[in-house]
């Protein structure tokens, strides 16, 4: 792509980039007046030592008796076939009002709902939705607007933090059910820590890294004690303040880490089930006598509760998975779920959820125009025009909220195998003129169409100007002198050359990457860009024979990629010489360990607190100085196709933050 072509497709967007302005200021519907403001969740710190369960954060309950139900569910109620919802209900039930599960600021105008409606959603992969999974998800703590800051108990009622943030005691909700109806209490916990992962056939490395201090399977395991029916407490030999974002969003975890239905599980688990008893099930499923086959085949993990297979499996979800036609993915409210909202309403407010597979992503978009999807959430900018076009016809309104992570940046391997890639790019100067060659102004009109913003954050106002001369004058500084084709050369005469590599998981990574070329190129870079399998991509990255790539980075929302996740992309050996110990690779300079330094503090540190927020600040501040990931955009826009009339869609902050809320919503006819 040449600069003529990138002007040309500059000016043909820029109509499409006028419709799409609008996007940010679109607003839900007018609806009745707000319920009274509850007031946030104080920010979470390290909690002083208690010998009883402190008080809950969250919205105040309401009265006793005086809760209300969906229709569906009334009905069976009055049929004798379901228990009343004062039975279903814990003792003090998670009340949903204004700034609990999302800050007033990104969802300022939230209102009580109406019971009923089936939303409809749509994915080209089979068994899955990763709209109706995020939806679905429930992890054991809670903060608003998917961060770390004010933690609160989910379906833990609280927590409190004691000896140095190394014992951590959860206090259960009494009277919570699983979807089932069976009580969940402290045996659901130790079954899962003793006979889960204390079982070498089902996890032979023993606990998982969460469980491990610092989230490293290298840290020293947590030890578990069963206080009584509903508290246990967590303890570690060292400081794990981290333990609290574990078990809050990383990696998308939910309850299911450490809280599984034993009741159900003890059915195929030789502790509790006779092998003979287990036999005839083996032989139906064909595993001889593997039981831990079976027994991975009969649990269901947050990961794999869009499967058809977990369907009316024992779950603490907001909707339960129920059996449906091929190609259908079907989820119904579940009578036990533990939230209420301010007028007691038990949640959620929609019935169902129904989720149609499709041919690939474009029948998707497909469905989206014709009217058949009621929400939806697209990576990609490019589809957004013809969204907008078809609000009107498809009854539905795009709200562009905010990618939690940045979309696309460039990477440069300073340990590849090459001695003169190695001197030249461990040189902040170089890096610096690489920054500074990037027209990032362009990138973000051209492919995020005008939608993101310059990486202030990450890179800093200092490093982030599209500044040609200045990258030429760091360059010649370097004494990588420009031949007769314009092209440099490295101090000892050789022709720098460079490959950037990338496995275009998204629409922008591929463009994005032809781009960087292209700069670079401008500057008296070779530089080439080749596009490689997954498979390809991942094998040559882990054998470091990739000398640059472009890719998306930086979880931003939920904090879990800065310093240690740029140190590992500044130097795939020096990251190898970490996660080993010093085993193998390359050791690091200072700048890149003090990078280490500052993780292990942040893990140490209780997620959300003051400490754990200054660390992350110097975090930003370590990256805009050393430059260890040439970050090209922050803030992307993240298209959400929302029906009109689903109400509490929130109008700003992370999108997939507004997904992970959908307890909340609601259809106002």
């Amino acid at each position: 792509m040449n600069k003529l072509l990138r002007r040309m497709r500059y000016f043909v967007l820029l109509a499409s980039v006028s419709v799409l302005a609008a996007c940010t200021a679109v607003s839900p519907p007018a609806g009745p007046t707000p319920a009274p403001v509850v007031t946030e969740a104080p920010a979470a710190t390290e909690a002083p030592a208690a010998t009883e369960a402190p008080a809950a954060t969250e919205a105040p309950a309401a009265t006793p008796g005086k809760y209300q139900e969906a229709p569906m569910w009334a009905e069976m109620v009055k049929a004798g076939t379901l228990p009343p919802i004062e039975e279903r209900l814990p003792l003090e039930p998670f009340v949903v009002g204004p700034g609990v599960l999302q800050s007033l600021t990104n969802l300022p105008d939230w209102v009580p709902g109406k019971y009923g409606g089936t939303l409809h959603g749509a994915s080209a992969v089979a068994n899955w939705n990763a709209d109706f999974f995020v939806m679905l998800n429930q992890p054991i703590l809670k903060a608003p607007d998917l961060t770390v800051q004010g933690v609160k108990g989910n379906i833990v009622q609280d927590f409190k933090i004691d000896n140095n943030n190394q014992d951590f005691t959860f206090y259960m909700r009494k009277g919570l059910k699983w979807s089932t109806g069976d009580p969940v209490t402290s045996e659901d916990v130790r079954f899962t820590w003793e006979n889960i992962y204390g079982n070498e056939k089902l996890y032979p490395s023993g606990l998982p890294a969460r469980f491990h201090v610092g989230f490293t399977p290298d840290g020293a395991p947590g030890k578990l004690q069963i206080i009584d029916d509903f508290t246990f407490k967590v303890s570690f030999p060292e400081p794990y303040g981290g333990f609290v974002r574990s078990l809050t969003i990383e990696g998308w975890n939910g309850y299911t880490e450490l809280i599984n239905p034993s009741k159900y599980l003890k059915q195929f688990h030789p502790d509790y089930t006779d092998m003979e008893k287990l036999q005839p099930l083996l032989d139906e499923a064909k595993l001889k006598d593997e039981w831990w086959n079976l027994f991975n085949q009969k649990r269901c993990q947050n990961w794999d509760m869009t499967n058809p297979r977990c369907a009316d499996y024992p779950a603490l979800n907001p909707w339960i998975g129920v059996k449906a036609e091929q190609g259908i993915l079907r989820f119904r409210r579940n009578p036990y779920f533990h939230m209420v909202d301010t007028e007691g309403k038990q949640l959620p407010y929609i019935d169902e959820l129904i989720s149609t597979e499709v041919g690939d992503v474009e029948l998707v978009n497909l469905k989206v125009v014709n009217g058949e999807i009621d929400y939806l959430l697209r990576t990609a900018m490019v589809s957004v025009p013809m969204f907008k076009q078809a609000e009107d016809t498809a009854n539905i309104r795009v709200v562009l909220l905010d990618t939690h992570v940045d979309s696309s940046g460039l990477s440069l391997n300073q340990t590849y195998s090459d001695t003169n890639w190695q001197q030249v790019s461990q040189d902040i100067k170089f890096r610096k003129a690489v920054s500074h060659a990037i027209d990032r102004q362009e990138i973000i009109d051209t492919l995020y169409y005008s939608q993101a913003s310059l990486p202030a954050v990450t890179v800093g106002e200092e490093n982030m100007s599209y500044d040609v001369d200045l990258s030429n004058q760091l360059l010649d500084e370097l004494s990588l002198k420009k031949g007769a084709d314009g092209f440099r050369t490295y101090p000892d005469g050789k022709p720098i050359e460079i490959i950037i590599e990338h496995q275009a998981p998204e629409s922008d990574i591929g463009p994005a990457a032809e781009l960087a070329a292209q700069y670079l190129n401008a500057v008296g870079i070779k530089t080439t860009v080749k596009k490689l399998e997954p498979n390809t991509f991942g094998s040559k990255a882990s054998a470091n024979e990739l000398q640059a790539y472009v890719a998306w980075s930086h979880d931003q929302g939920w904090d879990s990629d800065w310093t240690q996740g740029d140190a590992a992309r500044a130097g795939r050996m020096w990251e190898l010489w970490r996660s080993t110990n010093g085993k193998q690779g390359i050791e690091p300079p200072a700048w890149v360990k003090k990078a280490y330094e500052m993780d292990k503090a942040r893990w140490q540190s209780v997620s959300g607190s003051d400490e754990y927020n200054r660390l992350k600040e110097e975090g930003y501040a370590w990256e805009r100085e050393n430059l260890p990931y040439i970050n090209f955009v922050e803030h992307v826009k993240y298209p959400t196709i929302a029906r009109k009339n689903l109400r509490n869609i929130a109008s700003a902050g992370y999108a997939i933050a507004n997904t992970f809320q959908a307890v909340q919503f609601w259809f106002d006819e």
